[in-house]
């Protein structure tokens, strides 16, 4: 089951490393705080970037609740369990299969490439190939995705690196004019 704490923005990696030093792997088997890729021009290029998914949070992965948040009282100006419902609960299991959908095994929504086919996205590599029907927004220009997910039932927006090579109409698509 996946918990999560809370570390505040910007302090992300310091709160994975204080977590996995002081947590056990008894406890927690898995520490991590999911990011994307995007694309960002400057200098005259594109480059590969990496940002947060869920800035502040820190996710982290354990069998054994009751003795994790015993273990995180230790570290308390580290992290603070997200508390929903009245306790600390995980994110429900379907919530997970969606982002375990889209994470490869470095925790990371990789970019991904696609084109518009008379105003539909047809996603051709990457792990929005599988989740199209979550996405709410292209941003062309900035080459990235805005998906609504739920976390603990309640809607949320995570971005994610989308790249839109084409745009065309179903006649141009058959005829295999892609740009």
């Amino acid at each position: 089951m996946w918990y999560v704490v809370m570390a505040g923005k910007g302090r992300e990696k310091i709160a994975i490393e204080k977590c996995r030093n002081a947590l056990s792997t008894d406890a927690a088997v898995n520490i991590f705080a999911p990011t994307y890729q995007y694309l960002k021009r400057y200098s005259g290029k594109w480059n590969l970037e990496e940002d947060w998914l869920f800035p502040g949070y820190v996710f982290i992965e354990s069998n054994l609740p009751n003795e994790l948040e015993k273990q995180l009282k230790r570290i308390p100006t580290t992290v603070v369990p997200v508390r929903i419902g009245g306790g600390f609960n995980p994110i429900y299991e379907e919530e997970r299969a969606i982002l375990k959908m889209l994470i490869d095994e470095n925790n990371c929504i990789r970019m991904s490439c696609g084109i518009i086919v008379d105003n539909r996205l047809i996603v051709e590599k990457g792990p929005l190939n599988n989740c199209q029907t979550y996405i709410t927004r292209i941003d062309r220009h900035k080459r990235i995705a805005e998906l609504g997910i739920e976390l603990w039932k309640e809607p949320r927006r995570i971005k994610a690196g989308l790249e839109v090579r084409a745009k065309l109409t179903a006649s141009e698509y058959d005829a295999g004019r892609i740009a």
